[in-house]
């Protein structure tokens, strides 16, 4: 947090230095945000594991707003915030009884974000700053067990079908990653903009807290395990520039709201 919070400051104390050089800020600006693309849990264990195959094509949905400020039309900042989905999908193969099964590993996270973004010639942007990440929620389930694996073919004692688990307490409750993005402005009128991008973000550290709680998952067998989240979005959002910075007679500044 500490991290995230210092990142957040430098970027804000440039972005005002760069004001104060070409001019005061000008356009304040709300939008709406969906997102939609793919999410991997990037993993040296599973990847070297011939009997586990990850779908590197496994959804991921974002929903939110932003509220953002934008000096001398070009250099701006923006705080979002975003409900998001990042599910992880895997084959499981148990060569013993030579049986197979389909899982899903689901992340329900709250995203905050703290982005710096420069907007160029017809509409272009990128943007790049930390992303804090709340996990609310993580869900392992099978997706498809056709050959009836049971608990007992994972060496467990209980011999019923696989089911569902929580698994919210063997991953790290907050993370940061880093994120870029760019895109461009498909329609840009004068305070409405519609923006379509694309963009990553990226985790460095592992997030697994507690690798004995992953029972029942074909991850169990492991004595240590790494996780690092990756994920790539469509991003569209709806920009309404709705008011802008201005000198009060007095001298002092203002918020002056577009009529």
């Amino acid at each position: 947090m500490k991290r995230i919070l210092t990142i957040a400051t430098l970027i804000i104390m440039s972005l005002q230095t760069m004001a104060q050089r070409g001019g005061e800020p000008n356009w304040i600006s709300i939008a709406g945000k969906v997102g939609v693309g793919n999410s991997i849990l990037l993993s040296e264990q599973i990847k070297d594991d011939g009997n586990i195959t990850q779908n590197y094509l496994s959804p991921s949905v974002s929903v939110g707003g932003r509220l953002g400020v934008v000096f001398v039309d070009k250099i701006g900042v923006s705080v979002e915030y975003l409900a998001s989905t990042y599910n992880n999908k895997y084959e499981v193969k148990l060569p013993l009884v030579n049986k197979n099964f389909d899982s899903n590993l689901k992340f329900k996270t709250g995203d905050l974000l703290i982005l710096a973004r420069y907007t160029g010639e017809y509409g272009f942007y990128a943007e790049i700053g930390p992303k804090l990440t709340s996990v609310k929620e993580v869900q392992y389930s099978i997706e498809d067990n056709p050959n009836g694996v049971t608990y007992k073919d994972l060496g467990l004692a209980l011999d019923k079908p696989l089911g569902t688990a929580d698994l919210t307490n063997c991953f790290s409750g907050k993370f940061n990653s880093i994120v870029f993005g760019f895109g461009y402005a498909v329609v840009n009128a004068d305070r409405v903009q519609v923006s379509l991008g694309a963009r990553v973000a990226y985790c460095s550290k592992n997030i697994v807290k507690q690798v004995d709680g992953l029972q029942n998952t074909g991850f169990q067998k492991y004595l240590a395990m790494e996780m690092k989240p990756l994920s790539a979005q469509i991003m569209v959002d709806i920009n309404y520039h709705f008011a802008r910075f201005g000198s009060a007679t007095c001298g002092k500044q203002k918020i002056i709201f577009f009529k």
